[in-house]
């Protein structure tokens, strides 16, 4: 169970990236990638995100954080993408933490700098209430976390043929 974008082109270098990120999603339970804007931390997150999906048989979802212009929105968002419905006797976040407390997932959430404070409160709920939730993060920042590894990415550098 997955709802990771469709890549419309092939994915060329970081292959040793990818390993890295699988390896550490493998050893710790939020790995943020950061880097400035357009250096590719969506693709490799998605690339890597799939790679090890046949490790999370409660799924992969991907959160993408770019369009939330309101940080109360992030539980939104996330529960969203998961198919987790509010209700009206209960706070969203203690239903959406209710719903990934037994799940063995991996979130991708994407774009995490401009919602920054309030992503960073829900992954370290979610990191507290959920043993088997991981969490693999994109930021222009790092999320600042307890247990978070930062992974630095790079530019990808293009070749140009004249």
């Amino acid at each position: 169970a997955t709802n990771l974008p469709t890549q419309l082109t092939n994915f060329i270098g970081r292959e040793s990236d990818l390993a890295e990120i699988a390896r550490l999603v493998g050893d710790h339970r939020l790995v943020t990638l950061c880097g400035v804007g357009g250096c590719g931390k969506t693709r490799v997150a998605i690339e890597a995100a799939a790679h090890v999906l046949k490790g999370f048989p409660d799924g992969v979802w991907f959160v993408d954080f770019a369009a939330t212009s309101d940080p109360a929105l992030v539980p939104s968002a996330v529960a969203m993408a998961l198919g987790v419905r509010e209700t009206a006797d209960r706070p969203l976040l203690a239903t959406l933490l209710e719903a990934l407390a037994l799940r063995r997932t991996l979130l991708v959430l994407d774009t995490c700098e401009h919602v920054i404070e309030a992503a960073a409160r829900l992954v370290d709920a979610i990191l507290r209430a959920c043993p088997d939730a991981r969490i693999l993060a994109t930021s222009r920042e790092p999320l600042e976390v307890p247990g978070e590894i930062v992974l630095r990415v790079p530019p990808l550098l293009s070749l140009i043929h004249i």
